[in-house]
């Protein structure tokens, strides 16, 4: 199996010695609000550019926003603060494990220290620097730092240093080793163009037109054509009834489910993170669109960690593995989070034992 083998997050916003071993092909996380299932997929996305420096830090740290109006958002500054345990004045992000059998480590560490930002430099560039803008150079906090990365026999250290008024286009993805893994987060849906991958493999896109017909058996393909105005493309299904339907007079369920597919291809070989999964998705569709991904992750290797608050979305995911009728090694671990004190607690079982004894697993989800 391609992915982690374990996971080990000594501390990551609100989670200390949290262990997570013995991880499968499908891994559940469940658990109460704020216990750190969403911590969890963020903390695995630390190995997405795992020598890329700070740029990858400032996208996790980013994150969480992107599904808000910008305008009312922090500053990347306050988002990078409020990834790392508070009450210290040392921050650190630490986290190891096992990754396609190899051992990995990641640390990000430094402390707050006060700097100076030119403000009229930043906007002109250094060659540009006047009296005025050397006049206008004030204090501002600031952090001050490194990330040391192992993976294997490859380490990779890097400085960090950035200040209050940062930028995601400070900094380049130039020279980054980028491993595949992939995050859908609860609204990944209603921004961007959601079916690039799918349109580039004819046998994928079959496969996902049939996902399709489970909201409606009149759909025959999916397609991108020019834009009347401008040069991008615009994202269609093409029905036998009502001819080319752009994508977005589709409702959120189907949106959500292309979302799905496509990030299954582009992980194909690595790691798929999926926050919520049941977001979007009516109920009724929850075992056979489940059952899709759980089955196209398993043909394309990729390993799947999913976080839910619904009692019917794990229900939906035990029943694609026929749990009565397979005899087949169970590909299916469900982990419980569990807030105590400063650290964060885990149970794993593996989705037989849940299945088997449902009932009483199910009042834990609900806390």
């Amino acid at each position: 199996m391609a992915g982690l083998d374990k996971l080990y997050i000594d501390s990551f916003r609100g989670i200390n010695d949290l262990y997570l071993e013995n991880l499968r092909p499908i891994n559940l996380i469940v658990g109460n609000n704020n216990c750190g299932k969403t911590s969890v997929l963020e903390a695995v996305q630390f190995l997405r550019f795992y020598n890329s420096g700070l740029i990858n830090v400032l996208q996790i740290a980013r994150q969480r926003d992107y599904q808000f109006a910008m305008e009312y958002s922090n500053s990347i500054y306050e988002n990078v603060m409020c990834m790392f345990p508070q009450g210290s004045q040392i921050k650190k992000i630490e986290l190891s494990g096992i990754y396609n059998g190899e051992e990995f480590s990641y640390r990000f560490h430094g402390e707050n220290k006060k700097m100076f930002y030119e403000p009229d430099t930043e906007r002109r560039g250094r060659q540009n620097r006047t009296k005025n803008a050397l006049q206008g150079e004030k204090e501002v906090d600031g952090f001050e730092g490194g990330i040391q990365v192992s993976l294997g026999k490859e380490i990779k250290q890097t400085p960090v240093k950035f200040h209050r008024y940062v930028k995601m286009s400070d900094y380049s993805y130039t020279e980054s080793k980028s491993l595949p893994i992939r995050y859908v987060g609860s609204f990944a849906h209603l921004r961007g163009d959601i079916i690039n991958e799918i349109v580039r493999n004819e046998e994928y896109k079959d496969i996902c037109v049939m996902m399709l017909k489970l909201f409606d058996a009149d759909i025959s393909d999916i397609l991108t054509l020019p834009a009347d105005i401008g040069s991008h493309v615009v994202s269609y299904i093409k029905h036998d009834r009502l001819g080319n339907m752009p994508l977005s007079t589709y409702g959120d369920g189907v949106k959500r489910a292309l979302v799905l597919a496509n990030e299954i291809a582009r992980a194909r070989g690595g790691i798929l993170l999926i926050d919520e999964i049941e977001t979007s998705i009516h109920k009724q569709y929850f075992d056979d669109i489940f059952r899709f991904v759980t089955k196209a992750c398993l043909q394309y290797n990729v390993q799947l960690f999913i976080t839910t608050h619904s009692l019917e979305a794990l229900d939906g995911i035990l029943n694609t593995q026929d749990y009565d009728k397979s005899t087949k090694a169970d590909n299916i671990n469900v982990i419980t989070l569990r807030k105590e004190g400063d650290k964060t607690l885990s149970r794993s079982m593996s989705g037989a034992e849940v299945y088997k004894d449902r009932e009483a697993f199910g009042f834990e989800v609900r806390l």
